[in-house]
């Protein structure tokens, strides 16, 4: 701990701090909106509203994948959920934004091509086992 600076000096820190962690997250977001609604019909997911430091997307009308902040302090962490009865507990990796605007330390939150990839990747596994169902009962 540095004790050394004032009370309004940490205070000062830290509000600097998580106003440049809310930017990067507030791009992050923007950049899954913006895509995401573009190829609603391409990959059949639709943003839904939600709380604020979460976006919520719904797959196929079936599947809720939240994507949300769980982090306030530091790297913001970036915690995928899906939630769906019929597939079950689908784990999918996390991931962070580190103190550069760096998305899993490598991709820039404001290139919008490599968030949406990175976002996809994610998904891989949902559509995966939503395939392997819809064959199933086929």
């Amino acid at each position: 701990m540095n004790s050394s600076i004032s009370l309004e000096e940490k205070s000062n820190q830290i509000f600097s701090h998580k106003n440049k962690m809310d930017k990067y997250w507030n791009t992050y977001s923007m950049e899954l909106i913006t895509q995401i609604t573009a190829t609603e019909r391409l990959y059949h997911h639709q943003i839904q509203p939600s709380e604020k430091g979460r976006l919520s997307v719904n797959v196929f009308g079936g599947v809720n994948i939240n994507i949300i902040r769980s982090r306030v302090f530091g790297e913001v962490r970036i915690d995928f959920q899906v939630v769906s009865e019929e597939l079950g507990n689908i784990e999918l990796q996390r991931s962070c934004i580190d103190v550069h605007g760096n998305l899993d330390h490598t991709i820039p939150v404001n290139d919008k091509t490599q968030v949406f990839a990175h976002y996809l990747e994610r998904l891989q596994v949902v559509y995966d086992t939503i395939l392997a169902l819809s064959q199933d009962k086929a």
